[in-house]
Formats: structure tokens, C-alpha cells, sequence
């Protein structure tokens, strides 16, 4: 191999370093049931804590909770760990049996080791998806502890605890309702379905019609698997080991 193959290969290794990774939500109901907001993602080094159940949610919380609105966890996750990374989906509202996907160019992976996730359950009052306890992506010595698929439950929604569950009251993205509106709570971080009326709630929401467009004809119930997560490595960083291969084997060669 030539002095400039090998420093190409450099540059390329070097530009797709394995630790760059992309992390995507996909929604596994159907899709004229419960979608989800973008998504918010935190990748830091366990400095940031997105809330601890029975707590208040912080005001980013409950923004990401009532609206589907990032802007302000943004700032926060910012706020405790600077050097951390974070992203939020595109591509509006997650429906039934779609997905998206961020990209981190992970830079240290020995420091932005852990991350975190939100999402609001769309339509409700303030129902949302998110870790109590971050994902931890890569180990204490920066290796990759993946893949990583996660699947997510319905007895793993959360209820902020910040709006009163009343579905023509403050409910966000359904047509006809105000989702700045709501009853205020005053309450804490619990599951929701700790509420012996959480049923009744999910029932109260079909027939509805939501901001997307579509009528609600089904929700979610305890065991119902809502949610996967997953963590790859990033395209371009995959592509790295089989050219690396491809040297091994001219090398064999000569």
C-alpha cells in the first residue's frame, strides 16, 4: 500500500471514529393510535438527571410533557453538563409504525458516556416517556456497549404530574382543545398507571381527532410494547472495520 493510501485511510478512519453512533425512536403502535413528540436526546457523562420519581418535574420537563416543546430541557441539559451533546428528532410528531434518528459525533466516549431521553405521549395532558436512570452507551473506558435496543412498555409511561388528566381539558394536540389550557396539578412524577383511572383517561381519547389528523381508534395498555430505542453505530463509522479488513488481507497478500 502507497504512503498516500495509508494516509487516506487515516483521514477516513479518522472522520468516521467508532464511536460516532445514531440512536432512533421508532413507535410500535399503529398508526391511528398514541404517537409521540420529537424526541429529546442527552449524551453526557451522568451529570444531568432528567427527573426522579415521585420528584416535580423541572419546568423542561414539564414543557416536553404538556407541549412536546424541547427548547427548554434543552438549556438545561446544557446547564449541568456543558460539554455534553444533545438533539432532538425532526419531522414532527412520531406516528404509529414510523421512526427517526439523531446522530452524535461522540468526540471523548470515555466522558459522554450516558444517555437520556423524552418524549411526550401524544394526545394527552402530560404523559410522557423518558429515563429515570440514563443509558449507559459506553463503559468507563470508552468501549461501545452496544448494539442496544430497548423496548418500552406501556407500564413505563410516566405521568408528570404537572396538568390534571382531562382529555377536553388542556389535552395538547388534539383538534378543538387548547393545549396551553389545563388544570393545574401541583403534583409529583408517578407512573400512570399507578391511577387506578388511567383506563379511563386512555378510553376517554378515543373517537378524537388529533392535531395530525387522524382519529384515535386505539391507546396502550400495561404490557403493551409502545417504543424501541436503538443505538448503532453511526454508517460511516461501521464502514471503517471492513477497510481496515481489506488492508489486512493486501497485506496477507504480498
Amino acid at each position: 500500500m502507497t504512503c498516500g493510501a495509508i494516509a487516506a485511510l487515516t483521514t477516513l478512519a479518522g472522520a468516521a471514529n467508532a464511536s460516532d453512533i445514531t440512536v432512533s425512536f421508532e413507535n410500535l403502535l399503529a398508526p391511528d393510535a398514541t404517537a409521540f413528540t420529537p424526541v429529546f436526546f442527552g449524551l453526557d457523562d451522568g451529570s444531568f438527571n432528567l427527573f426522579d420519581p415521585g420528584a416535580t418535574a423541572s419546568l423542561g420537563l414539564e414543557q416536553v410533557a404538556e407541549l412536546g416543546s424541547t427548547g427548554t430541557l434543552t438549556t438545561e441539559f446544557g446547564a449541568a453538563s456543558p460539554g455534553g451533546l444533545s438533539a432532538t428528532t425532526g419531522g414532527g410528531p412520531i406516528i404509529g409504525g414510523g421512526a427517526q434518528s439523531v446522530n452524535f459525533s461522540v468526540g471523548d466516549p470515555t466522558q459522554n458516556r450516558f444517555l437520556s431521553f423524552a418524549t411526550m405521549v401524544v394526545p394527552t395532558n402530560d404523559l410522557f416517556i423518558g429515563t429515570p436512570n440514563a443509558i449507559e452507551v459506553f463503559d468507563a473506558a470508552g468501549n461501545f456497549n452496544g448494539p442496544i435496543t430497548i423496548t418500552i412498555f406501556g407500564s413505563q409511561v410516566w405521568d408528570a404530574g404537572t396538568e390534571v388528566n382531562n382529555a377536553d381539558n388542556g389535552a395538547a394536540f388534539l383538534q378543538g382543545i387548547d393545549g396551553a389550557a389545563g388544570e393545574i396539578e401541583g403534583g409529583n412524577i408517578s407512573l400512570f398507571f399507578n391511577d387506578p383511572s388511567a383506563g379511563d383517561y386512555l378510553d376517554s381519547l378515543i373517537g378524537r381527532t388529533t392535531a395530525p389528523g387522524f382519529d384515535i381508534a386505539s391507546t396502550f395498555g400495561e404490557q403493551t410494547a409502545i417504543a424501541t430505542i436503538t443505538i448503532v453505530p453511526s454508517p460511516a463509522a461501521a464502514a471503517v472495520l471492513p477497510i481496515a479488513g481489506l488492508v489486512a488481507a493486501r497485506r496477507r497478500r504480498r
